[in-house]
């Protein structure tokens, strides 16, 4: 019964599972947003800025959705597909992402072993890069589930001389094309050779060694297929290379060679003649260049091309590294082409998922423009780095909802940076937001050349309203004045306020730290910590001391990171306060013990909070916004979306957990060979038992602790999100939640 209530748990939207007080976060889909008249159909689903597309059958309906992989922060994004024939229409559906390894560099999905189900293949860590193939194992009794299959694909690289055999090397900002490439219905791999001027071509062998299409085989068939070469420098495309017998190389050799900066690829069929065709994207090319296959689908040679591809539509244009994706986007049964940059900045962000139907067929596509923004459009999407906040600046009571952000693209290369509006016009209770502006307070338009604005809200001058305090990319702040007037009437007083500095990346807030009826300030910054500055002002008008860089001894910098990006969230929690910090790599931080101890070091009770997997540089704010009276999170990320977390008191939990063991904390979390617990009762009677569940919520194991001292083995479990249930022999129990890190040496 246990069992079958966890899984329950699980498979309802996002579920996050807190083991405080009953409460449940649930990633909420529903809170209405509307822009210009429109209802947003995908609000809250995060934003989008480097992504790569690929179709896969999410909720075993034997229809294709959407899985989205973005290079911000590694950020994987599930959309089910709504539409009709002929109709596009996808719904974020945040719950199956927790069936997902975590992946990095790149991820497209693929059917390798022709079960009708997408596998996944990435990036792997190899000495200079490689392949990882995760098969889909999902059933309908299971659901959507994913196993490592092969660590570093490997192949047979002189498969005429010395078979010697070798990963196949795809750096992480490589995206090659994994199709079915001479017709045997087994998936083959192009692309770029290490010096990336001409394409190699793994041949898959499983249909001509078994017969089957199930396993994974590869030789290296040629170094240059399509008999072209690319010009490192420029991208541009020399057509007519006849390949040169390829090197008997080594390991020593192979370790030697140079890797090319980066490209992408992915086979069409453009002419109906039945072999595949090339699009090709590279990083130093704002366009993608089409070549066509004038041979055969084995033995192929490029005899045309198109450098502005479609020259007979709307060129696709993205400042640098142009990459193309296929789906059947419109469920009209033709692959349709997306167009998104692999870059990791200095391109579009915010209007980068370039859609193309297709008006012809599988055997010759037809791109025809439809969009620059697809799925950009319904959701908030304010371009790079949303920080959220919420303030009733009308003065209506209910909250309002602010956006802060490091900038949208523009091709000058200066990012104009806003803070977007979103006004509440449902209630207190039943929240609705409409779109107001992409410029609060015109720091934009007045050209305040504030860079990635982050804005906190309090009574800065005594005057009786809110003003505002905005961080800014340098670490100084600038205080706008709330002046009589429109509710908007905000008007820069105090550029560079007080002359405080913190370096970099300032994300304040103004809060009354000490509880002493006066507004201090809270500042995170670029390098992970948070500054303390207290309010000493005998006054009404505010006036700001640091008392220290080290507030609670704070630190979000992860190892081997060099910065951190420190975000901080302070609220009171029944008389408590709590302070919740975002961090570069996406992991929210939660601490307490925090009143009375304004000195000293305070408690991590979780660094990985609401396990929300919202991409990096995440950005928390927590507040009443549904008229309960449960705090609710809402998250912004680089991204430049936000998403909003929803607390609710569920009295069935406790059918599960009686929480008699108080709240038990794992460490280290993320863990990677063992877990020590702490937060024992005196009462715990052990030995205890410890179920362990996986993100689908099955049980994949289950150890008996004899001791407080002894610690969980968890050296055998894969890199993810787990659960677990503890349980006495006196029947108490606890829960908790932990993540096992991804490491070199397991």
């Amino acid at each position: 019964m246990k069992k079958t209530f966890l899984i329950a748990l699980f498979a309802m939207s996002a579920l996050q599972i807190i083991a405080q007080s009953s409460i449940q976060y649930f990633r909420n889909d529903t809170i209405p947003v509307t822009r210009l008249g429109d209802t947003l159909p995908n609000p809250w689903a995060g934003g989008l800025n480097f992504c790569q597309f690929s179709s896969i059958d999410l909720n075993l309906d034997g229809k294709d959705d959407l899985f989205i992989f973005d290079r911000s922060g590694d950020r994987m994004s599930t959309y089910i597909n709504e539409g009709s024939t002929g109709q596009i229409k996808y719904k974020h559906a945040p719950q199956y992402l927790s069936a997902f390894p975590n992946l990095s560099g790149w991820a497209i999905l693929r059917d390798y072993n022709c079960d009708g189900k997408a596998d996944i293949f990435t990036f792997g860590a190899g000495p200079m890069g490689g392949i990882d193939v995760y098969e889909n194992t999902s059933s309908i009794t299971n659901g959507l589930q994913f196993q490592l299959k092969v660590h570093l694909v490997k192949a047979n690289m002189t498969p005429n001389s010395t078979n010697f055999y070798d990963d196949i090397k795809i750096t992480s900002v490589d995206v090659p094309a994994i199709r079915d490439i001479d017709g045997d219905n087994d998936l083959d791999i192009l692309t770029f050779d290490v010096g990336g001027t001409t394409v190699e071509w793994f041949r898959n062998m499983s249909v001509e060694v078994s017969g089957n299409c199930d396993s994974i085989i590869y030789t290296l068939e040629t170094r240059c297929w399509g008999e072209f070469t690319e010009n490192t420098l420029n991208a541009s495309v020399t057509l007519n290379t006849p390949c040169a017998p390829p090197p008997i190389m080594d390991a020593e050799n192979q370790l030697r060679a140079e890797r090319h900066a980066g490209s992408c690829m992915e086979c069409i069929f453009s002419d109906g003649d039945g072999d595949p065709d090339l699009l090709v994207g590279d990083i130093s090319n704002a366009h993608v260049t089409y070549l066509r296959n004038g041979a055969n689908a084995a033995s192929a040679v490029m005899d045309n091309s198109d450098a502005l591809y479609p020259s007979y539509d709307t060129t696709v244009f993205m400042n640098i590294f142009t990459c193309p994706y296929r789906a059947d986007v419109n469920n009209d049964g033709f692959e349709d082409l997306i167009f998104s940059p692999n870059a990791s900045s200095t391109v579009e962000n915010y209007r980068s998922c370039w859609l193309y139907l297709n008006n012809g067929t599988n055997d010759s596509m037809v791109a025809d423009f439809q969009q620059r923004n697809f799925l950009q459009d319904g959701m908030i999407e304010v371009g790079e780095g949303a920080v959220p906040r919420f303030h009733d600046y009308d003065n209506d009571g209910d909250l309002d909802l602010f956006v802060g952000n490091y900038g949208y693209y523009s091709s000058s290369g200066i990012y104009p940076s806003k803070i977007a509006l979103y006004k509440n016009v449902g209630n207190f209770n039943a929240p609705s937001f409409q779109w107001v502006t992409d410029d609060f307070a015109s720091l934009h338009a007045n050209a305040y050349n504030i860079i990635s604005p982050i804005p906190t809200f309090a009574d800065l001058d005594g005057d009786g309203d809110k003003d505002m305090l905005v961080g800014d990319f340098t670490g100084k702040l600038h205080f706008f004045r709330k002046d009589p007037g429109p509710a908007d009437n905000f008007v820069l007083a105090g550029p560079n306020y007080q002359s405080i500095d913190v370096g970099n990346n300032a994300a304040p807030q103004l809060i009354d730290v000490d509880r002493d009826g006066k507004v201090d300030l809270l500042i995170g910054e670029q390098s992970g910590n948070v500054n303390y500055y207290r309010n000493t002002s005998a006054t009404s008008t505010a006036a700001f001391t640091l008392v220290t860089n080290n507030f609670g001894g704070i630190d979000v910098q992860a190892p081997s990171f060099i910065t951190g990006y420190s975000v901080p969230c302070m609220y009171d929690n029944n008389g408590s306060y709590v302070l919740l910090v975002g961090s570069e790599r996406g992991f929210i931080y939660r601490y307490d013990n925090i009143d009375a101890n304004l000195s000293g070091n305070f408690t991590l009770t979780d660094s990985t909070y609401l396990t929300a997997r919202e991409g990096m540089r995440v950005a928390p704010w927590a507040n009443y916004i549904n008229g309960d009276t449960i705090i609710d999170i809402v998250i912004g990320n680089y991204s430049g979306g936000v998403a909003i977390y929803t607390g609710d008191l569920i009295s069935s939990v406790t059918e599960f957990s009686n929480q008699e063991i108080p709240t038990l904390v794992p460490y280290p979390n993320p863990a990677t060979n063992s877990i020590q617990l702490s937060g024992w009762s005196r009462e715990t009677q052990f030995p205890v038992t410890v179920q362990i569940f996986n993100a689908a919520g099955m049980v994949i194991d289950e150890q008996n602790l004899i001791n407080r001292e002894q610690s969980l083995n968890t050296s055998a479990y894969s890199a993810g999100y787990y659960f677990a249930s503890v349980r006495d022999k006196n029947a108490q129990s606890a829960t908790f939640r932990f993540v096992i890190a991804e490491s070199d040496e397991r």
